[in-house]
C-alpha cells in the first residue's frame, strides 16, 4: 500500500543502487556492471520500510540488515548465519525530475547509502572485494584486493537515468569509505555509463513504485504468421573499476561491453554481449601488470 508505505522482513536485497535493484530479466545487459557487482551489497537477512511520495515523482527506502554475504557468492555457499560479518543500515532515495507520456520520456536522479558496523579485530570480518570481468562463464576475478581486516565502511552511491523515446542513459558512481589499520583506510571507487537504443521504437518502462526499470514489451511480439519482429535494442556500456589504494593493490579494471538484445515477447529474449576487459596494476597473487580479456557471450531468457 503506497498510502502507508510497507515493511519488509526476511531475507532480501537491501535499497542500494538502481543497477543492483533492477530485476535480471530487466537489466539491459547480461551481468550487472564491475562496480555494481564489486560495491552493491544485494542480499541480506533485515527489515526494511519503503514509501512512494509526491504522485509517485518519489520513492525512499530505509531498513537494517545482519551482513552474512557469503549467500551471494555463487559455488562457494555455506552457512553464513554462524558466520555473521556485522549489522548495516541502507538507505535509498529516487526522485523523477522530469515524467511525461507514461515515462516515454523521463530524468531519474537518485541516492543509496549503507554503514556497515564491523569488527576489525574477528576473523570472521576478514574483507575481500573480486570482481567477474561482467561475466559468469568463468570464476576467474580480474581484480582481488586479497582478505584485510575492516572495521566500520561507508558506501555512497549517486545514480541517474534518462529516457527519451527509444533512446537512454544510465550511470551509477560508487565509492567504499574503509576503516582499517592493515591496509591504511583506503577508498575504493567505480563507475559506469551505459546507452541503449530500440531500433523498432520501444522504450525502456520505468516502475515508479519502486524507482527502478521494469521489463521490455514489445509493439508486436515475433511472429511468423503476423510479420512481428518483436523489439531490437542496441547497447554500449563502459564500466571502471579501483581497487587499489594504500596498502591494498588489487588492480584496476576498465570493460567496454557491447550488445545487441531480441525481445520475442514480453518473457523471452535473446542476449548477446561482447566485452573487452582491460586490466592493470593487481599485485595479489597472480600478478596483473597489465592485461586483456575478450569475451563473447550470449543467452536464451525465458522468464514469468
Amino acid at each position: 500500500n503506497s498510502s502507508v508505505g510497507e515493511f519488509t522482513l526476511g531475507y532480501m536485497k537491501e535499497p542500494f543502487s538502481m543497477e543492483e535493484l533492477t530485476s535480471s530479466s530487466a537489466v539491459t545487459f547480461m551481468e550487472r556492471s564491475l562496480p555494481t557487482s564489486g560495491f552493491a551489497p544485494s542480499r541480506n537477512i533485515g527489515l526494511a520500510y519503503s514509501d512512494v511520495k509526491r504522485d509517485k515523482r518519489m520513492t525512499w527506502s530505509a531498513g537494517a540488515f545482519w551482513v552474512t554475504g557469503s549467500f551471494g557468492n555463487l559455488g562457494q555457499a555455506e552457512e553464513a548465519l554462524t558466520d555473521s560479518k556485522g549489522t548495516a543500515l541502507t538507505g535509498r532515495l529516487t526522485g523523477l525530475l522530469w515524467y511525461e507520456g507514461k515515462g516515454e520520456s523521463l530524468l531519474h536522479l537518485g541516492l543509496s547509502y549503507s554503514h556497515q558496523f564491523r569488527n576489525e579485530q574477528s576473523g570472521n570480518d576478514r574483507m575481500e572485494i573480486m570482481v567477474r570481468p561482467e561475466t559468469h562463464l568463468t570464476d576467474d576475478r580480474l581484480v582481488d584486493t586479497g582478505k584485510f581486516f575492516m572495521g566500520d565502511a561507508d558506501f555512497v552511491d549517486p545514480e541517474m537515468a534518462l529516457v527519451v523515446g527509444p533512446f537512454s542513459l544510465q550511470g551509477e558512481y560508487f565509492h567504499l569509505f574503509a576503516s582499517s589499520k592493515e591496509g591504511d583506510n583506503p577508498g575504493f571507487w567505480g563507475f559506469y555509463c551505459q546507452g541503449s537504443f530500440f531500433i523498432t521504437g520501444e522504450h525502456r518502462p520505468y516502475d515508479t513504485t519502486k524507482g527502478v526499470f521494469s521489463s521490455i514489451r514489445p509493439h508486436r511480439n515475433f511472429s511468423f504468421t503476423h510479420s512481428g519482429w518483436g523489439a531490437w535494442e542496441a547497447a554500449l556500456r563502459l564500466s571502471f573499476i579501483d581497487l587499489d589504494d594504500g596498502a591494498i593493490h588489487g588492480g584496476r579494471e576498465t570493460d567496454v561491453t557491447a550488445g545487441l538484445n531480441w525481445y520475442l515477447n514480453p518473457h523471452m529474449r535473446f542476449l548477446f554481449n561482447y566485452v573487452r576487459a582491460h586490466m592493470e596494476d593487481r599485485e595479489y597473487a597472480p600478478k596483473i601488470s597489465d592485461g586483456n580479456a575478450d569475451i563473447l557471450q550470449a543467452r536464451f531468457q525465458l522468464h514469468f
